[in-house]
């Protein structure tokens, strides 16, 4: 990938793109959650904090308008409470709603999520098709607008908004087509430019169970059959953790790979994607490109729990981020003692290369690589606790001890315990994958000879007190603050008779 070249065409574009098809509202609550209901095995949620935000054809929307498009949205909502505060969320993005939005006396639809101390309890979908005539209007406003913008997103996710669309006169008036659709296949006529099926949509068009295991050698051999069904010049399958697979006549013509994250931070992320291969097409850019600005900025939502978007600035940090090679280092970023790494209690290393090696293999698996780093000079519990807590938010932890000499640097004196026991103590934890050594002032060079998904710091210090804040926004990960780790109170050595 060119990011450079990609950054320079999206820059400052301003593309006006039209979203026709099926929304919804997408409803958090929120709260505590530390009893049972007397009435039932369930627990109750003592609703702290409630989220609005526009879901499906809505969610592409508010995701093109945050990346800088001129975003028109054609669609279908009630006159209701749900639909007020849909109108409202989507005009906050700055989104051009058009179309019979809070058709009068009729609801919308909603999708719900509980959740309790972080954990979603469950989900209630209030969900209804759209009327005859409300179809009739999308279609009408859909047509009106097709030929004056630069893209047209057709979002199907079986509705009935997108029912009564003229696909021909649609395909003749569209510059740029792209569908997502639960059901691909049924857009065959419409020969879209873009189609982007997951892999159950796949799977439904040739048969039998989702992919699992090389889902990348599944798209290839069944690439032939994916373009004949889908009647598109490109079909891009998208593969959650797996990233994505370009399907052209030719056969594959791209992949991308996904950053890992938590499966229940994949709400949205589809939309974000559709979103950003619409900007890229919109912009000029050819499909390819498209597919790894599609996969930017769903890596950047996905780094968030619930519905939310990839704002430019976002998106273009993740692409610098994707430009880096992941096995050589980054010239200045690897500490003067480069070789020198502690074993750790579940798969030590011996050189940096290794720990890289180390990182690669987690994040191909789908677990996400969490960094933090220390003195750790008298490790304590509140040292344990903290990393256990760290090592919860990923599947591998790295931590990174000070050297003797970066200490005298920091401190301007000499650690109580030497670097090399320091170093061995952390490893010993369970909770710890790796600890490297290292000579730097700060972790800047960690992070960028690593590139975390998350790094991490205790709750004393602050994001803006931390100078490693912005290399983790240039490496496209997220900085999260955890609890203070307090020292214990030392207790006064008594001398005992005879002693």
């Amino acid at each position: 990938m060119d990011a450079e070249r990609i950054l320079a065409a999206l820059q400052g574009n301003r593309p006006s793109i039209l979203v026709v098809g099926d929304v919804v509202l997408d409803r958090r609550w929120e709260g505590s959650a530390e009893r049972l209901c007397r009435e039932g095995p369930v627990p109750v949620v003592d609703v702290e904090r409630i989220e609005d935000a526009p879901g499906g054809a809505g969610n592409t929307a508010v995701n093109l308008a945050a990346l800088g498009a001129r975003v028109h949205l054609v669609a279908v909502a009630g006159d209701d409470e749900p639909g007020h505060a849909l109108a409202a969320r989507l005009a906050e993005a700055g989104v051009d709603s058009h179309g019979p939005v809070r058709s009068r006396g009729r609801s919308t639809s909603v999708k719900s999520r509980v959740v309790g101390q972080g954990q979603l309890l469950l989900r209630v979908d209030a969900c209804r098709t759209a009327d005859a005539d409300e179809a009739d209007a999308v279609a009408a406003a859909a047509l009106e607008l097709a030929g004056r913008v630069d893209a047209v997103v057709l979002c199907d996710y079986g509705l009935g908004a997108l029912a009564r669309i003229d696909r021909s006169a649609l395909r003749t008036a569209a510059r740029a087509l792209i569908v997502d659709a639960h059901t691909p296949a049924a857009w065959r006529d419409l020969h879209a430019d873009v189609v982007t099926p997951n892999a159950a949509e796949a799977a439904g068009i040739v048969g039998g169970a989702p992919p699992h295991g090389d889902r990348h050698s599944w798209a290839a051999r069944n690439a032939d059959e994916l373009l004949n069904a889908t009647g598109a010049e490109h079909t891009l399958l998208t593969l959650d953790r797996d990233g994505t697979v370009l399907l052209g006549r030719a056969g594959v013509l791209h992949e991308t790979h996904a950053r890992p994250a938590p499966e229940q931070n994949a709400v949205g992320a589809g939309d974000t994607f559709v979103a950003g291969v619409a900007f890229a097409l919109a912009a000029g850019l050819p499909v390819d490109d498209a597919a790894d600005v599609g996969q930017a900025a769903a890596d950047v939502v996905v780094q968030v729990p619930g519905t939310t978007t990839c704002t430019a600035d976002r998106l273009h940090a993740a692409l610098r981020s994707a430009q880096l090679p992941s096995s050589d280092p980054v010239p200045g970023s690897v500490p003067a003692d480069a070789d020198r790494t502690v074993h750790g209690k579940r798969g030590g290393v011996a050189t940096w290369e290794a720990v890289r090696a180390a990182s690669e293999e987690a994040r191909s698996h789908g677990r996400a690589v969490v960094l933090t780093n220390g003195v750790f000079d008298g490790l304590h519990r509140g040292h344990a606790a903290f990393l256990e807590e760290a090592a919860g938010l990923g599947g591998l932890l790295v931590v990174g001890v000070n050297s003797d000499d970066s200490v005298r640097q920091l401190r301007g004196g000499t650690p109580a315990v030497g670097e090399e026991d320091r170093a061995a103590v952390v490893a010993a934890l369970a909770a710890v994958d790796h600890v490297v050594v290292f000579d730097s002032e700060t972790a800047v060079p960690l992070i960028r000879e690593l590139r975390p998904d998350v790094y991490v710091k205790g709750g004393d210090y602050l994001p803006g007190m931390l100078a490693e804040a912005e290399a983790v926004r240039e490496v496209g990960g997220r900085l999260e603050t955890l609890g203070y780790v307090e020292r214990p109170a030392l207790r006064p050595r008594v001398r005992r008779a005879g002693g």
